[in-house]
């Protein structure tokens, strides 16, 4: 195995209950990474599976001294487990995936060449999602995130993506523990182009993704990368106290004009209405502060348990 400095590619998967998918993972990286003639790594992250998949990356890292293995000490999330990968990769080049196929390996060829054509960052985008739930969710997101928020970053990304050393330094740079990967790299610019390739269905089993954890996911790319939130709260609070004003005068008008009777629907309504508008901010807030102490306790951004071939 040639030492660090003569690598040329590194090749990032997370896996998370992916005992599966490793060998074929595995597999389909190195036909791939072999048909392009130069040296490379194949970097496992194990975010503390419940399964098998560390028993699994020792065995594919015993048997090809090119695949590498760090298993962390806890779950940390896929966000920092990609990380943890980056920051172990001493590739001139590094490409990033999902550990469960469902990141076409085909596409590594591809990622490669685009990127020598003097790129820092290629990304790969798929305008389908595996099912109609995804797709929905999907568009949902984008339209927040572009249209509502006027965030300008590439729609339909996939996590798949190739690197050069230079902003995966720039990178690592970054030590906030509440990241996401695609905010970070949206926020260091560089020259970038993207190609499209066919998001893969998974092959068994279910995504670890739950909805809750994808608009959590969602919260945090909001958050880390727009305040347009706390300016829309501003003015949201502003119009609806603007409108409130309005209809208390024409309230007061009716009600000593046309004599109508005093009721309370409109007050129940109004307890509510302006009940969620508050928690609504409270809630933005919060998650923003929240942030905030993470932040200032400057814990570290993960902790290995395990190495192989490292």
């Amino acid at each position: 195995m040639p030492n660090d400095r003569e690598i040329e590619l590194s090749i990032v998967a997370t896996v998370y209950f992916g005992e599966k998918f490793v060998e074929d993972l595995v597999k389909a990286i190195r036909e791939e990474a072999l048909a392009l003639n130069c040296t490379y790594e194949i970097i496992l992250i194990d975010d503390r599976s419940g399964d098998k998949s560390w028993l699994k990356i020792l065995g594919q890292a015993f048997q090809f001294p090119e695949v590498r293995g760090v298993r962390l000490s806890r779950n940390f999330g896929q966000q920092i487990a990609m990380s943890a990968g980056i920051n172990y990769a001493k590739g001139n080049y590094i490409i990033i995936m999902d550990g469960d196929l469902q990141n076409p390996p085909e596409a590594i060829p591809l990622l490669y060449r685009k990127v020598k054509n003097d790129f820092d960052l290629v990304y790969t985008v798929s305008k389908t999602r595996n099912n109609v739930k995804d797709e929905t969710t999907s568009s949902i997101f984008w339209f927040i995130l572009r249209k509502l928020l006027g965030v300008k970053i590439i729609p339909n990304q996939l996590m798949m993506k190739i690197m050069t050393a230079r902003l995966a330094r720039h990178y690592l740079s970054y030590q906030e523990i509440h990241r996401t990967v695609s905010g970070i790299i949206n926020d260091l610019g560089f020259r970038y182009d993207f190609i499209e390739v066919e998001n893969k269905r998974r092959q068994s089993g279910r995504s670890n993704y739950n909805f809750i954890q994808r608009f959590n996911l969602m919260v945090d790319i909001i958050i880390s990368m727009s305040n347009v939130p706390l300016n829309f709260m501003i003015y949201l609070g502003g119009s609806v106290f603007l409108v409130t004003l309005l209809m208390i005068i024409i309230y007061i008008v009716l009600f000593f004009v046309l004599d109508v009777p005093a009721g309370y629907t409109s007050l129940i309504l109004s307890i509510f209405f302006f009940g969620s508008l508050i928690v609504m901010m409270l809630g933005f807030i919060g998650r923003y502060l929240s942030n905030i102490y993470t932040e200032v306790r400057r814990r570290p951004l993960f902790i290995e348990d395990e190495k192989v071939n490292m």
